[in-house]
């Protein structure tokens, strides 16, 4: 029994070390990456896009630039808000958006994961806001694999890190309004999703 305690509490302690380590060496390195995200293209399909301008707190916050957010149009008027997030060392750019959502003010009354493609599952949040209701889709490029698990794509990174291994890691982060029964929209969010996932594997390497 005392072994089997033992052994738990170590696997504890090397999993913390594992996460202090690598957040010290993400911080001790440069997050010269070679990848800038405003290169992701703005027209997808018959969708075009608009950036939105960020306030410098928040890229003094994440500690990178290395961001867009951008609403995507197509010609029915159907919005929908883009966000990704991107570093090769910093951990801290994957955090998980219920914290900021709920931060603007949001109520999130619903949270499940979806299958979008065959490599994507994403978190779904249902928001319900004073004026807006809001669908939002969001998960993570861990390396070359797609994961919307916050702790396994942090706990592999810092792996990595520790390593020595080449990693890098995005977050990508879908809204769109929605009225009634959520289903149309999140058809558009999925169809949506399909068209940036090979875009996502040649601008987040």
């Amino acid at each position: 029994m005392m072994k089997k305690q033992f052994i738990a509490v170590l696997c504890v302690l090397i999993a913390a070390a594992a996460i202090s380590m690598s957040s010290y060496l993400a911080s001790r390195s440069p997050d010269d990456n070679g990848v800038d995200i405003s290169d992701f293209p703005k027209q997808i399909g018959e969708w075009s896009s608009q950036d939105i301008a960020l306030d410098k707190r928040v890229y003094d916050l994440l500690e990178t630039d290395n961001l867009i957010m951008r609403n995507y149009t197509d010609p029915d008027g159907r919005l929908i808000n883009l966000y990704i997030i991107y570093s090769r060392t910093n951990r801290k750019v994957a955090h998980p958006p219920e914290i900021c959502l709920q931060g603007d003010g949001a109520l999130i009354t619903g949270k499940r994961p979806v299958k979008l493609t065959d490599s994507i599952t994403a978190t779904e949040l249902i928001l319900d806001g004073n004026k807006n209701k809001e669908i939002t889709l969001y998960w993570y490029k861990a390396g070359k694999k797609f994961t919307n698990d916050y702790v396994k794509q942090q706990l592999d990174m810092s792996l990595k890190i520790i390593t020595g291994q080449k990693t890098s890691i995005a977050m990508i982060r879908l809204i769109t309004p929605y009225e009634g029964d959520k289903v149309d929209e999140f058809a558009m969010l999925q169809s949506f999703a399909r068209s940036i996932e090979p875009l996502l594997e040649q601008y987040l390497p």
